[in-house]
């Protein structure tokens, strides 16, 4: 154990990463150690995906603030677009949704004033904060300006803000019209549960149990996945 623990503390220093990996292998050494195997080793040994997302999402649980800081600390030091939109995200997992709007806002101008990805994770923001009738401002302007890009998340999107508007009959068009393009679970069960809202029972019942019969044949993963849709379902039908 020594001898792994002497190792990695050499590679972790030599390799320039921060200091605090030192002292999690040397003082704690059984779990330091199985944490840097698996944040740093294996996604630098493998360079695969899943391996360095699930390494960014140990570093995200260690040290929470840190993204949020090398993201300031970015945009500092190079007032783009790209560092504008990065921290605009770092804001928004931080609950910070303010000073995330004000960097969308900055950063739609000049050519990027109808940027189709930039206006989608505005859209999205704005509901994230609440403000229903701005997005479904920026969600048109969207469509207007790119319709090849508002593809079925942004109408899914749509739908979300037409209900919360209570624009109940517009809403029900619109996840109407997703069925036929985008037949998802999420679709399924937000359409299903309107639908009960409105007073049409038997139309809603039959979306719930289709939910349920695509979940039996469904994988494992998708199953994972839909899991909020699918307990909804259940509870839906008794």
């Amino acid at each position: 154990m020594l001898l792994v623990q002497l190792a990695f503390a050499v590679h972790a220093l030599r390799r320039g990463y921060p200091v605090y990996w030192v002292f999690l292998i040397v003082f704690v050494p059984v779990i330091g150690c199985l944490l840097y195997v698996i944040m740093v080793l294996l996604p630098e040994m493998t360079q695969s995906r899943a391996a360095t997302d699930g390494a960014r999402v140990l570093r995200k649980a260690l040290n929470p603030g840190k993204v949020l800081r090398d993201c300031e600390a970015a945009l500092e030091l190079s007032d783009t677009v790209s560092n504008r939109v990065a921290l605009a995200e770092a804001y928004r997992e931080h609950g910070k949704l303010d000073e995330a709007m004000a960097l969308y806002e900055r950063s739609l101008t000049g050519i990027y004033r109808d940027d189709p990805a930039l206006l989608a994770r505005w859209a999205d923001a704005q509901v994230q904060a609440g403000r229903l009738t701005q997005a479904k401002t920026t969600l048109e302007t969207l469509a207007q300006a790119h319709p090849d890009e508002y593809k079925p998340p942004l109408r899914l999107l749509m739908a979300r803000v037409l209900e919360g508007l209570g624009q109940r009959e517009a809403a029900l068009a619109a996840y109407a019209r997703l069925l036929d393009t985008a037949a998802g679970m999420e679709v399924q069960c937000r359409y299903a549960l309107l639908l009960q809202t409105v007073g049409r029972e038997a139309q809603a019942r039959a979306l719930f149990q289709e939910i349920l019969r695509g979940a039996k044949a469904g994988s494992r993963h998708s199953q994972q996945l839909n899991r909020v849709w699918i307990e909804t379902a259940r509870k839906a039908l008794g």
